[in-house]
């Protein structure tokens, strides 16, 4: 009976020991193992540490005992700590047991004063198989560790000399927001009197929806200094209105708010628009004037680039190539800062005299906005080298100039031309 005791504990404790492992979620290299089980902590400086259970180690040969990964190693295993707020951060190890991961916390995004962030900031981390859950005094913690980077301080104060808040800045940059555009509202607040202010929060109030209710937190705010706050503000590109009243609402830890300011805003028309620029090359010629030939089947090779501040939806390429009519690519949208690659196929028109200029007109237009650009290439129209000199047989000349003379008849090439081959043929013979 105690040996059936004993084996049912060891069942139970190796499934326990299963149940805990967590295998690292990367790539490892030849013959190293790690497993990321172990105990972590958040540092009273803002790091996250893992102390693992069991080191990690690379295998030697069958039945030698296992080493602990070396520098080399351990340099070749980059464990990263995705934190709730969408931030990776890349472990550092010390030694092959332990990991230390440093959060950027201004980089957050929090505000260390909503209402919802013990809730966001108490998310569960994952780390490369692995994860960690913030217990209650992590999550104060770290509100404390972002309030700190970003000067949005969480603690109150109470009793003391009483501050005096006193909003000196509430505009916005440009003095109007345009429709659809990112505004930027600036709001600086002073405190003029002799004790300090906390937990201080400015909230807007609009008649228009996406402007209101929107915070900004600034924390403590000493006597005799002030702080400042900029927030991206969007009006819908449905706003016809030409202005709104704009209200700001301040709350202070101790209740010493100040009243509400107000300011009436402008709202004008849209100034984001796309800025196209284009470049091409016939493809498979680099030269800068490629020859060309008559009734050639070409493929235009071009690559436009929006450097503007909106997106360019539906952008194609119009070709023309010696005044023939235009051939136009399938369309494709560039956001800001993107390029792409056109291919438009173009055919050489008949007809063209020889050593004739050939412009190839190229405009990039985007048909949501209007805004093009034009560049051209100017092609050469030439024959290839008919011949060697001195080593065209009668025979072969006399073949070539059948093809030529078939040509004319077809309409293929003018006279003129015609007799340009032929000189270049006789010159040729034997």
């Amino acid at each position: 009976m105690r040996l059936l005791f004993v084996a049912w504990w060891l069942l139970i404790a190796a499934c326990a020991g299963a149940a805990t492992s967590r295998p690292f979620a990367g790539t490892l290299p030849e013959n190293a193992q790690l497993d990321l089980s172990g105990k972590f902590t958040l540092s009273p400086d803002g790091e996250l540490r893992l102390a693992l259970a069991r080191p990690c180690t690379v295998a030697r040969k069958a039945g030698a005992a296992e080493l602990n990964c070396d520098r080399a190693v351990l340099d070749a295993i980059h464990v990263v700590a995705h934190a709730p707020w969408d931030q990776d951060v890349p472990g550092t190890w010390n030694g092959a047991a332990f990991l230390v991961f440093r959060p950027d916390w201004k980089a957050s995004g929090l505000d260390p004063l909503a209402d919802d962030a013990p809730a966001a900031i108490a998310r569960v981390w994952s780390v490369s198989g692995a994860e960690w859950t913030p217990t209650p005094a992590d999550a104060a913690a770290m509100l404390k560790l972002i309030g700190d980077a970003t000067e949005t301080e969480t603690q109150v104060v109470h009793g003391g000399a009483a501050p005096n808040l006193e909003v000196t800045t509430f505009e916005i940059a440009g003095n109007v927001l345009h429709a659809g555009d990112a505004g930027t509202l600036v709001v600086r607040i002073a405190n003029r009197g002799t004790g300090t202010a906390y937990r201080v929060v400015a909230t807007t109030r609009s008649s228009i929806e996406a402007l209101h209710g929107r915070r900004m937190s600034f924390g403590s705010i000493k006597p005799g200094t002030d702080k400042t706050r900029k927030l991206q503000l969007t009006v819908p590109e449905t706003q016809t209105e030409r202005d709104t009243m704009l209200v700001l609402a301040l709350a202070e830890g101790n209740g010493f708010a100040p009243r509400n300011v107000s300011r009436r805003i402008a709202i004008g028309p849209s100034v984001a628009a796309p800025a196209l620029a284009v470049t091409c090359e016939v493809e498979g010629r680099k030269a800068t004037q490629p020859d060309l030939d008559p009734g050639q089947r070409l493929t235009l090779r071009c690559t436009v680039v929006n450097s503007g501040n909106a997106e360019a939806k539906v952008v194609e390429l119009e070709v023309s190539v010696a005044g023939s009519a235009a051939a136009r690519s399938p369309a494709q949208a560039l956001a800001p800062a993107q390029r792409r690659t056109f291919d438009v196929p173009v055919v050489v028109p008949r007809g063209l005299p020889i050593d004739a200029p050939v412009e190839i007109a190229i405009v990039a237009r985007d048909r949501t906005s209007s805004r093009a650009a034009r560049t051209t290439i100017v092609g050469v129209v030439r024959k290839p080298t008919m011949c060697e000199p001195g080593q065209l047989t009668r025979a072969q000349y006399q073949a070539k100039i059948t093809e030529l003379r078939a040509a004319v008849t077809a309409g293929d090439i003018a006279q003129a031309q015609f007799d340009k081959y032929d000189a270049e043929l006789t010159a040729c013979l034997k």
